[in-house]
């Protein structure tokens, strides 16, 4: 028996679809426009909010949304990159994925501390831990460089 060969459409693609469906035209004829099945259809209009996100994101080529697993960790790496970037400090990867390990380990230990004291809401105490660590890193660094230039 012959199966079907596999199409993994393209944000694009999908957007485009999603814009035919709007339009009025039938599940029918996209599917057998593009020999897809009827779940395939009805799976890229249910997620239809995610495409148009990633569409105006403009992520066009992507197949795959794929979501952060430490979302948290990599707002705060690219918030930390920005910033040296800005003031002209040179960051590579090691270094970067040195300090993403640094904001993850302590994302970590911020979980477990609200876990000991039975909070919930541990998401604003990271960050509040992130944003105090960022300013301690930005005042760490002022007072690395006098030091350099009285030295």
């Amino acid at each position: 028996m012959a199966t079907k060969k596999r199409k993994v459409f393209s944000i694009d693609e999908k957007a485009a679809t999603i814009a035919r469906l709007e339009s009025g035209d039938s599940n029918v004829t996209i599917f057998n426009e593009y020999n897809l099945s009827h779940s395939t259809v009805t799976t890229i209009w249910r997620n239809q909010d995610k495409i148009k996100a990633a569409f105006d994101d403009n992520l066009l080529n992507k197949r795959k949304m794929r979501q952060s697993v430490h979302k948290d960790v990599e707002i705060a790496s690219l918030q930390w990159f920005k910033d040296m970037r800005s003031e002209g400090i040179p960051i590579n990867g090691p270094l970067l994925q040195q300090k993403a390990e640094e904001f993850c380990l302590l994302q970590q230990k911020a979980e477990e501390f609200c876990r000991l004291l039975n909070k919930e809401n541990y998401k604003r105490v990271t960050s509040v831990i992130i944003l105090w660590l960022e300013k301690f890193l930005v005042k760490a660094k002022v007072l690395i460089l006098n030091l350099q230039m009285i030295g």
